[in-house]
């Protein structure tokens, strides 16, 4: 019995060291244990009414009495670890760097101590009183008459550009300055400040002629855009164009016939609108011999006896006035203007007008040919 006792404890030691031999270590992982470091929120050092936050006394005096305790016991606050060495300030390069007015500190962004000086140059902006620099308006819309010598300032020494409303036009002048014609536009230069006379005149019509006098300034470069006003007839009776008399609209012929009909008077409307007039059209003034539209609405009065007219080949534009003469408000109605040749109307700038306002109106009509010259011969029937 203790023979099968003894062999039984040598097998149980013989596995165990054979276990122990193929066996690994188990490691168990540790969860991450919480910082031993006591982080303490410092007390506001301005007062807190509970009033603003709708505690009620009881529970106000007992929040005041703990938020008083850790005051009373401050705790012990731990050794804080080496702290990071603080940037070292920038020194400057030279000591004339130093001057007043030379560098300036710039603050806004960054961390603290990271911004270096700059020159105050660089950081000035708009805000420190600079001016912006003056500019010069170069462009001019100058009204010709044939007939009419018209005196225009140009630049001395530099180059000039007159703008006229001839598609091809021809420059006669006994001047020695430099001359060049580039479609419709003229460039002059001269270094004399002499006057310079000269004619203009479209290529396959002499009939019609601009008269000039440049008048030679130190002062920028101009652009001159020549706009032919009233045009006398062939007799020299002074007949506004349109009606019986000579009219040069070649230029404005080819506006208005190089677009469809609807875009021409868009285009006609546009220009009139912003002030300005249609390529190849003439300006004018309301001449006895005129037919004025005919307009009448409920309150509103009407006035062309200042009226401008805008010449071109087919169309014609008559701009008048409208001004609200009730004591209510009144829309304007396109409809209330009529004509024989009536091709358009509107209003601008506005369309609804308050009591006392006025607004300008602008009645487009269709033109037909000039009588030609032969035929201006009176009936004896008549």
């Amino acid at each position: 019995m203790k023979c099968k006792q003894v062999k039984l404890a040598l097998i149980i030691t013989a596995f165990a060291a054979v276990q122990s031999v193929h066996a690994r270590e188990l490691k168990i992982p540790q969860m991450p244990s919480a910082s031993k470091e006591t982080m303490v929120v410092e007390a506001s050092p301005r007062s807190v009414n509970p009033a603003d936050y709708g505690m009620e006394d009881g529970e106000a005096a007992a929040r005041a009495a703990l938020a008083e305790a850790p005051a009373q016991n401050p705790p012990v606050h731990p050794a804080p670890a080496a702290a990071a060495p603080a940037p070292a300030p920038v020194k400057p390069s030279s000591p004339a760097a130093k001057k007043d007015g030379d560098l300036m500190q710039v603050s806004g962004g960054g961390r603290g101590g990271d911004l270096q000086e700059v020159p105050a140059s660089v950081a000035k902006t708009s805000a420190g009183g600079g001016e912006s620099p003056a500019t010069v308006s170069s462009l001019e819309d100058v009204v010709v008459q044939p007939g009419v010598n018209t005196i225009v300032p140009v630049a001395v020494g530099h180059l000039n550009r007159i703008v006229t409303p001839f598609e091809k036009p021809i420059v006669q002048t006994v001047s020695q300055s430099v001359f060049e014609v580039k479609g419709n536009v003229v460039y002059i230069s001269t270094q004399d400040p002499s006057p310079i006379a000269m004619y203009i005149t479209p290529s396959n019509d002499e009939s019609v002629a601009i008269s000039l006098t440049l008048a030679p300034r130190k002062i920028p470069p101009i652009q001159a855009n020549l706009i032919i006003g009233q045009l006398p007839s062939a007799g020299g009776s002074g007949v506004p164009a349109g009606q019986g008399g000579f009219r040069y609209s070649g230029q404005a012929k080819k506006w208005e016939e190089g677009q469809p009909y609807m875009e021409s008077i868009k285009g006609i409307m546009r220009a009139l609108a912003l002030g300005g007039i249609p390529k190849g059209y003439s300006m004018g003034k309301l001449n006895r011999t005129d037919t004025i539209p005919a307009c009448f609405q409920d309150g509103i009065s009407f006035d062309f006896s200042r009226a401008q007219i805008v010449m071109g080949h087919n169309f014609k534009a008559v701009i008048g006035v409208a001004r609200n003469a009730s004591s209510v408000p009144v829309m304007f109605d396109e409809t209330s203007c009529t004509h024989p040749q009536l091709a358009a109307a509107a209003a601008w700038p506005r369309n609804m007008l308050e009591p006392g306002q006025a607004t300008e109106i602008y009645i487009v009509t269709r033109v037909g040919d000039a009588p030609a010259e032969d035929s201006s011969r009176p009936s004896l029937l008549n």
